[in-house]
């Protein structure tokens, strides 16, 4: 359903009590802020930044062979991003016609990983929104050091921490133990500190994302670490080089592709990623890669983003502050808010969505390429915002790769590209047939996904069968950037055709999921789970988006806890096992699942019935009505009525009637039609995938290598074929990769068992 604005009266409140630290605000309760309509930022008047060795680069790439040992600092940077609108020729107006006021765009703060060679010192990759690529080698190690230099706005006066209003309210990191987790889950009184923004020293904690690495050098979320030397529970470091500093090895040893990292601290991930902290991470090896891809100038890595931005060209993350948001009075849109229930959490919002595209830190750039094959290697680092990219114009596009590995060979994309939160693409284009033409990226993705705001026309389906159709609501975010085929063929171009059966793989991949919805001939699945997806809503909207009605920390949901007493952990695969997870949707929203250490293939989905298993406000479904009555135990529950963060209404351990663990209700006698296979672009290893509402995703999860061969018909379940141990250590997890959610309770630990 698509989501409505309203003004909740307790954020009124709220502001008199926390805003009086700074004065009244737009935008953030500590600095004073006045939104800038995105409509005001002029389109394609700065030049995409490029990392590598070519021509056409702004930046380096950082070497990992050369430089094995590296330091990544994060630190508080600036950065031109705005473009100059003295040289814009045409008038801008906002979104509701008003001519945009007279601009002057200053550099904009950021948080930044800046790259050095840890023996010599020597600067490798200056801080950079995104930060500066690090290109590794298969088989030979990276050692990183993660230093913490982010200054906080309490001591330092950083004007990023400021900007950007971390809640303590939700399940955080909590450096400074004055959350009172307890109170302020329940909803605290507005006078406690925990209802306040953190302006203490920010924790932090980089995750490579898509690495196969020992889980001590994961960067989970409980391993955060701050500059003067307070660490979260899970903190892990090779070895101590002082406070605020943790050292990490990755192996490298896993298949060749497309990773990147970004802060992963527990309930910032989203405040540090937004304010810049992300960079990609390149693992190369020329013997198992497809020949001839296009390279140098021709290999561009593009992290696409949404942001909002204020009349001092700063990041703008709106938290409330703004009594008049919602009501028609304010000159913000309010586009995110205000937080749907502020007497529980003050400051989080359940998606966050931007009014700029932001292109490797440029809002809708353009690039001038030559008429030839480039290859772009993509990642989406929004908070929440899919992307459906298309091009208006013939140019061919096709995928070689999803997330970080290839696909066997190349699929030609005819209906655009859906990448969401978390997901990386690499695709080739072929600009060959537009010489002198402009190519521009455009996008029709709603969001939230897939029924939200909408960057185009959309139609709304009436009772009685007809549609009435409604103007876009975000008609600016309908163009991503452009290519300028201007730039004058340096050489013939010898790349690898698509088109004509090259850039293939030279090692087909191990195949779990056929690509055509079934099973591959000769995999044994040791366990299946069904898991469900679920929001928790208030009086004013969400609370909190719960994996398998469980809060992160599993003790505090009773059902689990009567199971796993221990440390609440459910999901306990062995190593070398193969498991189908079915992930049942109950959300209206689509939820992009990742899981860390191991990738997966996609299986299908399916469509099920909602109303039988989730129900409706006249009848209860199957699922709530499993959930038990009332105990000594757990007070708070009535029988066959939904009780949030109880965790799955049954015992986790049994088996359903589908032979499922997981502790939910069998959803085959709900499933509707045939199961759907994967898109082609998706039927390769995923570490990140789509979950639909009103659907079950199916995955593969097999915890060993990728590139390690199937033994047919037979269990590998105890066998490590890692080079590492993913038994020990603090343990992985798996989320939501939206980081609104995941920061949120959308986040759930699980281990690697023998």
């Amino acid at each position: 359903m698509r989501r409505k604005l309203q003004m909740w009266g307790p954020v009124i409140v709220l502001v008199f009590l926390c805003g009086g630290i700074a004065g009244s605000a737009d935008a953030s309760t500590l600095v004073r802020q006045k939104w800038l309509p995105g409509e005001c930022i002029p389109q394609f008047q700065t030049k995409l930044p490029v990392f590598g060795p070519g021509y056409n680069a702004d930046l380096p790439r950082v070497d990992a062979v050369q430089h094995p040992e590296l330091t990544i600092r994060m630190k508080e940077a600036s950065r031109p991003v705005l473009p100059d609108p003295s040289k814009v020729s045409y008038p801008l107006h906002d979104g509701s016609g008003n001519a945009c006021p007279s601009l002057f765009f200053t550099d904009t703060l950021i948080w930044a990983y800046e790259t050095y060679d840890k023996s010599t010192g020597q600067l490798l990759g200056p801080a950079f929104w995104p930060a500066v690529t690090v290109e590794a080698r298969r088989f030979t190690p990276t050692l990183a050091e993660y230093v913490n230099e982010l200054p906080s706005f309490q001591s330092s006066g950083s004007v990023v921490q400021g900007l950007i209003t971390a809640d303590q309210t939700i399940h955080w990191a909590d450096p400074l133990g004055t959350t009172m987790q307890d109170n302020c889950m329940e909803g605290a009184p507005l006078l406690f500190p925990c209802t306040r923004p953190f302006v203490s020293t920010p924790p932090a904690v980089p995750h490579l994302h898509g690495g196969e690495v020992p889980s001590a050098f994961d960067g989970g979320p409980d391993a955060w670490f701050t500059s003067d030397g307070r660490t979260g529970s899970a903190y892990s470091t090779l070895f101590d080089d002082g406070p605020g500093r943790a050292v990490y090895q990755y192996p490298n040893a896993q298949e060749p592709g497309t990773l990147w990292f970004h802060d992963h601290a527990l309930g910032v991930t989203r405040t540090n990623v937004y304010s810049g902290l992300a960079a990609f991470y390149f693992l190369r090896d020329p013997d198992s890669e497809p020949a001839n891809l296009p390279t140098g100038p021709y290999e561009i890595e593009m992290a696409i983003q949404d942001r909002q931005f204020d009349t001092s060209s700063q990041l703008y993350f709106p938290d409330g502050s703004d009594p008049k948001c919602g009501s028609g009075e304010s000159d913000d849109p309010c586009l995110n808010g205000p937080p749907p229930n502020p007497e529980t959490h003050p400051f989080w919002i359940p998606e966050f969505i931007g009014d700029v595209v932001v292109v490797n830190g440029s809002p809708w750039p353009y690039l001038n390429v030559e008429p030839r094959r480039y290859r772009f290697r993509i990642v989406n680092g929004s908070n929440a915002r899919m992307y459906r990219l298309r091009r208006d114009l013939p140019v061919p596009v096709y995928q070689i790769g999803a997330d970080d590995a290839y696909l066997d060979s190349p699929v030609l994309l005819t209906r655009g590209l859906l990448i969401a939160p978390g997901e990386r693409i690499d695709v080739i284009l072929d600009f060959s047939g537009v010489a002198g033409q402009t190519v521009t990226i455009t996008n029709d993705a709603p969001i939230p996904f897939p029924d939200g705001f909408s960057p185009v026309p959309y139609a709304v389906n009436e009772p009685d069968g007809s549609a009435q159709l409604f103007p876009a609501d975000q008609p600016q975010m309908s163009k991503v950037m452009q290519f300028r085929v201007v730039e004058p063929l340096k050489s013939a171009d010898t790349s690898c055709d698509p088109a004509a059966g090259g850039c293939t793989s030279p090692t087909p991949m191990v195949r779990l999921a056929d690509g055509q919805g079934h099973v591959a001939p000769g995999v044994k699945i040791d366990r299946v789970r069904q898991l469900v997806l679920k929001e928790y809503e208030g009086a004013g909207g969400p609370v909190e988006v719960l994996v398998n009605n469980t809060d992160w920390d599993g003790l505090k949901s009773p059902g689990n806890a009567a199971t796993f007493p221990t440390d609440g952990i459910s999901e306990l695969p062995r190593v070398g096992s193969i498991e189908l997870w079915e992930i049942i949707n109950l959300t209206v929203d689509a939820h992009p699942m990742h899981t860390h250490l191991t990738q997966f293939q996609v299986l299908n989905r399916q469509d099920y019935n909602v109303d039988a298993y989730v129900g409706t406000e006249a009848a209860p479904g199957v699922w709530p009505s499993a959930f038990p009555a009332a105990t000594a135990y757990n007070a708070r529950c009535t029988g066959g009525v939904f009780c949030p963060g109880y965790g799955p209404p049954l015992a986790y351990d049994t088996p359903n009637a589908d032979g499922a663990i997981g502790g939910n209700p069998a959803i085959g006698p709900y499933l509707m039609g045939d199961p759907v296979p994967p898109d082609p672009g998706e039927s390769g290893w995923k570490d990140t995938a789509k979950a639909y509402p009103g659907q079950v995703l199916r995955i593969l999860v097999r915890w060993t290598p990728t590139s390690s061969p199937l033994t047919p018909d037979a269990s590998l379940a105890g066998t490590n074929l890692y080079p590492f141990d993913p038994t020990e250590g603090p343990g992985y997890v798996w989320h939501c990769h939206i980081i609104d959610h995941e920061d949120n309770e959308m986040m759930r630990p699980y281990k690697v068992v023998k």
